[in-house]
């Protein structure tokens, strides 16, 4: 765990202070008139999880091949009951919060591209921080087969470091940029924190509500405790590391 955490020091420290490494010798064409600026709207979060999901991207180049760009915005995932409320007579009320913060360095290739940073392949070393957090209070309302309720909370705290590599297409006269990260292996920690109060009872024979069962078991730590009991008052932290993968597509406006 503690070899772990200073890998992700280490790789954080050179993804915020490398320095321009890129050659000395390169020269802008004119550095007046050079647009070294990208603003950036990151449609990844956004498609896949939720359309409430907004983060924002800056890109500033610091030399003909190299430049330092950093993310921030709002972040959520799916609601967790969404799709088992109707069908259960479930009333269900639900908070959900997150963030997420990222910064990466990137080196752009000299021989591959014709044009000098912010255009072509490009290699980077990167750091990124998230922070989900949520609360369901669910009860079950005229359903003979499950009844009681629950509350279930749960904040998630994730930091990776790693390497990606991506290609930014500049167009429409130098001014909009496509940024697309196809791959970006990470360390991950992971800081899970959950919490779960409630009384519940189920069928065991019903064969839909079993099945139902099985997800929530799966989804919800302790989750089977509670059933089995009838009623739980629990509270968790657990920290692990594994491997993430990061990818992305960005539009963009250079100036």
């Amino acid at each position: 765990m503690k070899k772990g955490a200073c890998l992700l020091i280490i790789v954080c420290f050179f993804a915020f202070v490398a320095p321009a490494s890129a050659q000395k010798d390169d020269a802008f064409p004119d550095t007046a008139k050079y647009r070294k600026n990208i603003i950036k709207w990151n449609l990844t979060p956004f498609i896949l999880w939720s359309k409430r999901n907004i983060n924002i991207g800056f890109e500033r180049v610091l030399s003909p091949y190299g430049s330092f760009s950093v993310n921030a915005g709002y972040f959520e995932l799916p609601a967790l009951f969404e799709g088992v409320v109707d069908s259960l007579n479930i009333q269900s009320a639900n908070k959900k919060f997150g963030l997420s913060v990222s910064g990466d360095y990137r080196f752009y290739f000299r021989k591959r591209n014709r044009k000098m940073a912010p255009d072509g392949l490009y290699w980077g070393i990167f750091g990124s921080y998230y922070n989900y957090r949520f609360e369901n209070d669910v009860t079950v309302i005229d359903s003979p087969a499950i009844q009681g309720s629950l509350r279930f909370g749960a904040q998630v705290n994730i930091l990776n470091a790693g390497v990606e590599v991506g290609y930014q297409f500049v167009l429409w006269k130098d001014r909009m940029t496509i940024d697309v990260i196809f791959m970006g292996p990470s360390l991950s920690m992971y800081a899970k924190q959950f919490s779960l109060d409630g009384n519940l009872q189920i069928d065991e024979e019903d064969e839909y509500l079993q099945a139902v069962y099985d997800v929530l078991s799966a989804a919800i730590p302790g989750f089977d405790n509670l059933v089995n009991e009838g009623e739980l008052t629990t509270r968790g932290v657990n920290v692990s590391l594994g491997f993430g993968m990061r990818y992305m597509i960005q539009l963009g406006f250079r100036f």
